[in-house]
């Protein structure tokens, strides 16, 4: 499997009160299990495992790591994150081993609880950190789930067995910018502007992947035609540079086109295997045999 270490620290966690307004002590995380170290792009589990992450070092209240992306099923994450596209982790289902609910131990705009010795089962690389669905739920050991924060018809959620106690509604409130006191219709209302937005959104990167489409199509015409590429190699790039053309632009531009020695010039596919000399063009000159294949 390729991989690929980026030279850059990403802060991890810190003490400070997240968007749902509890927070987990840094000096509380297990490292030993969080294991195996690994994250996802977005959070989103079913594109499959996208880093990994090493040399943690703590620095006050921060704890930092190094990824090492997964380039065989993320080709262009490496370069995303270099570029600066993906600045931030955010993790994911936190594991909570103890919490206190002990006001003398909240931050300023604190609700919730205070997570003391924890683990996540995941850091994602993200684009934004202090992402909503991953932070909905805290789970405990065996993978129950003892807070739900996602629910806002249950008002608030408590955790089984347990005095902590955290608020659903409150937190939907900070995290669309209302005040304490909005309203059942200014929370809709905000929801809706927020769908819409989303909608614009989804339209724009559609259209963005429209357009991406015909260009790859077009650069890989180019390079067929200019005998740099095969046919599979060209359905081979297509995916690979789906959503990045000047990536693929670029490749194909340093692409040198081997010359066909002049003893194979002319010669036919049956010819070159009369005289044992098919195998060499097949190895070394792949564009060539493919034309000559295709006309045997």
């Amino acid at each position: 499997m390729a991989q690929q270490k980026i030279n850059k620290e990403y802060c991890l966690t810190d003490n400070s009160v997240n968007v749902y307004s509890y927070r987990c002590l840094t000096e509380g995380i297990q490292l030993n299990r969080y294991t195996p170290a690994i994250g996802f792009l977005m959070h989103n589990r079913e594109k499959g495992v996208a880093v990994r992450w090493e040399d943690f070092r703590f620095d006050g209240d921060k704890l930092y790591a190094k990824p090492v992306v997964n380039t065989t099923a993320f080709p262009d994450l490496a370069q995303q994150i270099e570029d600066g596209f993906y600045d931030a982790a955010s993790c994911g289902k936190i594991v909570a081993l103890e919490w206190s609910d002990d006001k003398a131990m909240k931050l300023e705009g604190q609700t919730g609880i205070t997570v003391t010795k924890w683990f996540p089962r995941d850091i994602s690389i993200v684009d934004i950190p202090g992402n909503y669905n991953a932070l909905a739920k805290i789970y405990d050991e065996t993978d129950n789930v003892l807070m739900d924060l996602s629910d806002t018809n249950k008002g608030v959620n408590s955790i089984i067995g347990k005095k902590p106690v955290f608020s659903a509604t409150l937190t939907i409130k900070s995290t669309l910018n209302l005040k304490d006191n909005a309203t059942s219709k200014q929370i809709t209302v905000a929801l809706t502007d927020l769908r819409a937005k989303a909608h614009r959104v989804n339209k724009a990167e559609k259209a963005l992947e429209d357009l991406n489409r015909i260009e790859v199509d077009k650069i890989l015409n180019k390079g067929r035609a200019e005998q740099k590429l095969t046919k599979d190699l060209a359905d081979k790039l297509r995916k690979t540079y789906a959503n990045n053309p000047k990536g693929l632009e670029d490749l194909i531009s340093s692409i040198k086109v081997r010359e066909l020695p002049e003893k194979y010039k002319g010669k036919t596919f049956s010819d070159l295997y009369k005289t044992g000399e098919l195998e060499d063009v097949k190895t070394n000159y792949p564009l060539y045999y493919e034309t000559i294949k295709t006309n045997k």
